[in-house]
This record gives C-alpha cells, structure tokens and sequence, in this order.
C-alpha cells in the first residue's frame, strides 16, 4: 500500500550569527515528517577577505544545494538583533480598532517614524492595571533597512520569501504541535532558546504567546568568560566549549578529552552568567505570575545552539523549582535519518528557529489564534 505524500513546505531557512540550517517538511499520511535537512558553518570574515554578507550567502548556497529541498520558497526570521520589543498596555477597544493604537502606542515607545520601520504585535491577553483593565501586547519593531537587506539577500540567490519572521515566534511555534490538546489549554511552558549573542525567555499558555524577553547572554559572552578565566583566546575557549559539549550529547560513554581540573574551572567561569539567567527567568515567571495570574509553569525546556552547555540545566534545576530539560523540536517526526546521521540529529535544540519556519502556516500548527499563528502575515514583504 502506497503512503499519501503531499507537496513540501515553504523552506525553514534560520539565519544565525554562526551557522545557517534549513529544513523542509512534507505530510506523509498525516504525520510530519522531514523531507530535506542541510546545516552549514557561517565562515568568519578576515581582514580583506570577503564581506560578512558573502559568507552568509555561501553558507545558504551550500545548504541548499548540499539537500534535495523542494521549490525555491522559503520562510526566514530576524535574529534578537535585528528588532526591538516593548510590552504595551492599551485600554480595553474592540479587535478591529487595536492595530491602529499599537501602531500609535508602539511608534512613541519605539521612538521611531512610520517610514523608518515595520511594526507587527502579539495580543496575549487582558490584565489588571490598577483598578482598570488592560489589553497587554507586545509589540516588535524592525527597521526597513534591516527587512530589506534580507530580501535583497534572499533575492539574489534566487529565492522567494513568503514571510519573515522573528525567532521567539519560531521557536514557540516548533513546539505548538504538542500543545494542542484540550487539557493543554491553560498550560504554562517556558522555553529557553540560548543562542550565540543572546538569550530570548518566551512564556506560553497553551499554544499561546504570553511573554518574551531577550538577555544579552549567549555563547559568545560564555566564550569571552572562559578566554579572561584561562588566559586564552577565544577561539580556544569556544574550541574546549564545543568539546564539553560534544561530550554530553555522546550517548556511548566515553568521558571528555578535556581535563578535569580545566572542565571544572570553565563551569566556575559561567557559572555567574548562567545564575543571572536563572534570575532573569525568575523574574519572567514572576511578572507572568502577576500580570496573567497564571498558573505555575510545567516545564522549562532549554533548545539552541548553546543549549547543550551543562552547567545550564543542571543550575536552572538548581535555582528554580521547575522540571527542566533540553527541548527536542523535532521529537515523534519521521524521515530523522535524512538529517545526515546520529551526530546531526542529537544537535535536534539547534532546530528550533529552523523547524518553526518551516512549520509555519502548515496544519500541525494552526489550532492557536494566538501567539505564532498570530503573527501568520510576520512583517510584510516589500509591495506587501
């Protein structure tokens, strides 16, 4: 008997700081499952060499060419970076009059003309304000020179951009799929996607967006602490980094090759910056508390490229009475043997953003009206 296979996804294509994956979908009988994966370094620019744009457009000429993907469209998101969010608190007002007051509300807060940047917004809900109610949204902010900039990239290689998005929407969505039943409705979930330069906190009930906000901790700052902490560079520290974690993904026993007494002095090196974390996630599930009187959360899931930094986990086990665990984005798909091997698939926190783009607009997540699905059109294309 034949397996149904419907026609692949728009292309989940993430962009980060030092490395670009991509990722297709295809619905085999119902279940998703992964038509085409493909990752690729992002080199690093030299004094004379190639700009940093060029590095980047070979690095997704190499992984789009280095997979069978389907089609030539793709859905791309703008990294922490790349946009501003504020949280606004409006008067209660019909749907259909509260694009206008965010985008009144959002241009004071963001101190910006309307000719300078694209405003997009996530309404998460009524709260208490005083003894008013309110309309809390969070409101984005992205400069037209950045989201042109992208798609000229895109353009130039020849690829059609059905949306851009932005990564804690991304990472929410690639989890939607398994908050979906009845029971799942008023759950509270807190996902942690530590990145390279910084780390983005997204609370969510339900299927649904409640809070975000970015720390500017990441990969690089841990590299910068173990360079100051051993007297090295930091492209060694990023190197014995890489290996612990290495270590911790392997499964067959075998311990690091990085000495005891250097492992322990790089975790006495992060240790401050991943207890300021764990304060920075107090404090969100505090706020969240409060402002939603929401419930207490369910788990804390850690995915991202440096989400496999042990100290992480096991001191957010530590500082907050929460189960937490490293997420798997792409758990109970098929087709997991295409992403090039056990060494790539064990990476699954990394392919957050990616399998989030990629599930965009598909039937797995469209059950929320809020939160992900809510920013469905992301920022508007050029003649949008």
């Amino acid at each position: 008997m034949f397996r149904r296979v419907n026609k692949p996804s728009a292309i989940g294509l993430d962009i980060g700081t030092t490395f670009v994956r991509a990722i297709q979908f295809v619905d085999a009988s119902g279940a998703p499952t992964v038509h085409a994966a493909a990752q690729c370094p992002i080199e690093r620019a030299a004094s004379g060499t190639s700009s940093a744009d060029t590095l980047v457009a070979n690095a997704i000429r190499d992984v789009l060419g280095s997979a069978s993907f389907h089609g030539n469209q793709v859905v791309t998101a703008l990294g922490t970076s790349a946009f501003q969010l504020k949280n606004l608190r409006l008067p209660r007002m019909p749907v259909d009059e509260m694009k206008d007051a965010v985008l009144f509300e959002a241009m004071a807060r963001f101190e910006a003309q309307p000719d300078d940047v694209q405003i997009q917004y996530i309404h998460v809900g009524e709260v208490r304000h005083g003894n008013e109610q309110k309309e809390e949204v969070v409101a984005f902010a992205a400069k037209n020179e950045c989201v042109g900039a992208r798609l000229d990239l895109l353009e130039s290689l020849k690829l059609s951009p059905i949306a851009i998005d932005l990564t804690p929407c991304a990472v929410a969505r690639s989890f939607v799929r398994f908050l979906r039943r009845t029971e799942d409705e008023n759950s509270v979930n807190v996902f942690i996607e530590i990145g390279y330069t910084a780390t983005t906190i997204i609370v969510t009930r339900g299927a649904c967006i409640s809070f975000i906000k970015v720390v500017d901790i990441g990969g690089e700052q841990f590299n910068e602490a173990v360079s100051r902490t051993l007297d090295v560079s930091k492209d060694e520290a990023a190197d014995l980094r890489i290996r612990l974690m290495d270590s911790g993904r392997r499964s067959d026993g075998n311990e690091s090759d990085v000495p005891p007494e250097i492992a322990s002095a790089i975790g006495d090196a992060l240790r401050p910056l991943i207890e300021r974390l764990c304060r920075e996630v107090q404090l969100c599930l505090r706020y969240f508390a409060v402002t939603f009187r929401g419930g207490r959360p369910e788990s804390l899931t850690v995915v991202g490229g440096e989400s496999a930094e042990p100290r992480v986990v096991e001191l957010l086990r530590e500082l907050i009475d929460v189960p937490c665990t490293i997420g798997h984005p792409l758990r109970g798909m098929l087709g997991l043997d295409r992403m090039g091997g056990r060494e790539r698939r064990v990476f699954q926190p990394a392919w957050a953003v990616a399998g989030g783009l990629a599930l965009r607009g598909t039937r797995w997540v469209d059950g929320g009206s809020k939160g992900p699905s809510s920013l469905r059109k992301a920022l508007s294309l050029r003649g949008a």
